[in-house]
C-alpha cells in the first residue's frame, strides 16, 4: 500500500481525487492508503517525526495556510516525498519549482490524464525495504539508499553520487559503482555519467533533464539510452 495524502479544502474535490486514485488502482498493480486533510495546518499537524506519506496531492488556493506555504513547510521536514499540485491556478506552475513539485494537475480533473501523470509518479515512489549500499567517503563508511541516487558522474579519480539528500563523493570508478548498485533502473548516457531513470524529467536531442540540471547524452550511447527508457517506462524493467 502506498500512503497518500490529499490536502484540499473542498470535500467534493477530495472525492474526485479519491475516484481517480481508484481508477489507477483498477488499471495498475498499485494500491493506495489515502488520508484526507481539509487544510494545510491539519496536514502538517498530522506529521510527528518522519513524513508518513509517499505522495501528497496539494491544492494551492486554500483558506488560512495556502498550498505553497504548506508545501514549503513540508519540504523542511522531507525533501523527497512526491508532491503534486491539484489546482485551477495554472499561473503558479513556475512557483512549483521552489518546492520541487513533481507535477501539476489542473481542475477539473480528468481521470485519464490523471492516470498518465500517476504513471510517472509511481516510477518514483521508493519501494519498501529497498536496498542500500555502502560508500567510503571522507574516511568513513556511509549507507546510501539506492533509490535516492539521481545520477552518478565522474570528477577526476572520484565518482559523485548526486542524491536527493545531497552529493556524496567516493574514490572509485564509475564501472565499479554501477556493478555495486546493480539496478536495471540505472543506465549510461555517456562514458562518464550514469542516470537513475526514475528521475528523468525530459529527453531532448542532446541532453537529459534531471530536475533543474541538464546532462549531455553522447551520440554513441543515445540509442541504447532511449531503448532503456522505453523499457523502463513500459514496465519491462
Amino acid at each position: 500500500m502506498i500512503p497518500v495524502a490529499i490536502v484540499e479544502d473542498s470535500a467534493e474535490e477530495r472525492a474526485r481525487i479519491r475516484a481517480c486514485l481508484s481508477y489507477v488502482e483498477s488499471t495498475t498493480d498499485a494500491a493506495f492508503d489515502v488520508h484526507e486533510f481539509p487544510s494545510g495546518l491539519e496536514f502538517l499537524g498530522s506529521i510527528d517525526g518522519p513524513v508518513p506519506f509517499d505522495l501528497v496531492f496539494m491544492d494551492i488556493d486554500m483558506p488560512g495556510m495556502n498550498g505553497m506555504e504548506t508545501a514549503r513547510a513540508l519540504r523542511t521536514a522531507d525533501s523527497a516525498v512526491l508532491l503534486i499540485f491539484v489546482t485551477n491556478m495554472a499561473q503558479y506552475a513556475i512557483s512549483g519549482y521552489e518546492v520541487d513539485a513533481l507535477d501539476f494537475i489542473l481542475k477539473p480533473i480528468n481521470k485519464y490524464s490523471f492516470a498518465i501523470k500517476m504513471k510517472r509518479a509511481l516510477t518514483r515512489i521508493p519501494q519498501k525495504n529497498e536496498d542500500y549500499f555502502t560508500v567510503r567517503t571522507d574516511g568513513e563508511t556511509r549507507s546510501v539508499r539506492i533509490s535516492s541516487i539521481r545520477w552518478i558522474d565522474v570528477s577526476g579519480h572520484y565518482v559523485v553520487y548526486h542524491t536527493t539528500d545531497g552529493d556524496i563523493t567516493e574514490y572509485t570508478t564509475l564501472k565499479e559503482a554501477f556493478t555495486r548498485i546493480n539496478r536495471s533502473s540505472f543506465t549510461f548516457i555517456n562514458r562518464s555519467c550514469l542516470v537513475n531513470m526514475r528521475y528523468v524529467d525530459a529527453v531532448s536531442k542532446e541532453t537529459v533533464t534531471m530536475g533543474n540540471t541538464k546532462l549531455d547524452i553522447s551520440r554513441p550511447q543515445k540509442k541504447a539510452f532511449l531503448t532503456a527508457m522505453s523499457d523502463y517506462l513500459g514496465g519491462k524493467v
